[in-house]
């Protein structure tokens, strides 16, 4: 994790989008107000917080979830035409804890850190989760099964196993953000399990 979490934080705001920490995430950066979001990013700690869009249908501004994840820019390319390519590394889940205003047409809070201290730390029983995933998919999602298996299994990240499968399922939002939302790696993995078994959510349930 960052040694120094930042007390403001610029989010990021998407739909459908499930990013956890020990992943990374590509982003093609193209609206003016989140290239000045990432120009300023560039310019001090490059963290920016990525986080979902709730159902609400609003003309002037959409609400997000409360909880979300936080990566760091650990690549960068400007094009031709002044947007940006970009990969951020998530370290830590964070949640809002108050918005403040706009800056420069982007969105900022205020985050909760501590209680998601232990984001992005693998125990040595996560391997069981990762196999126990693996079992589960492997005869249902024949896509998947020459990405995990062309690595060796200790070099992937439960969470990186976990953001795979649920991109390749197309997960509501809902089911993302109850996903981001599990308590560590072990609940991720059951959660995202009985996803695979069973259609148990809906877009107009509550997640807890």
């Amino acid at each position: 994790m960052t040694k120094t979490l930042p007390k403001i934080l610029p989010i990021f705001p998407l739909e459908n989008i499930l990013f956890l920490p020990s992943t990374n995430l590509p982003l093609y950066v193209f609206e003016q107000r989140y290239l000045n979001m990432v120009n300023d990013a560039l310019l001090n700690d490059k963290i920016i917080g990525m986080i979902q869009l709730t159902n609400t249908k609003s003309n002037t501004f959409r609400e997000v979830f409360k909880i979300g994840c936080a990566g760091k820019i650990i690549f960068y390319e400007k094009t031709n035409d002044n947007k940006i390519l970009l990969v951020i590394n998530g370290f830590s889940r964070f949640k809002i804890k108050k918005e403040l205003s706009l800056k420069d047409g982007y969105r900022r809070v205020v985050p909760i850190w501590d209680i998601f201290k232990n984001d992005g730390i693998e125990k040595k029983t996560d391997n069981k989760s990762k196999e126990q995933l693996l079992q589960n998919v492997k005869s249902n999602i024949q896509t998947l099964n020459h990405k995990f298996f062309k690595k060796q299994l200790d070099e992937i990240s439960t969470n990186e196993i976990v953001q795979i499968i649920a991109r390749e399922l197309s997960l509501s939002n809902i089911e993302n953000q109850s996903i981001i939302e599990s308590k560590d790696n072990a609940a991720r993995v059951s959660l995202l399990i009985k996803l695979l078994q069973n259609s148990i959510f809906s877009d107009n349930k509550s997640i807890h």
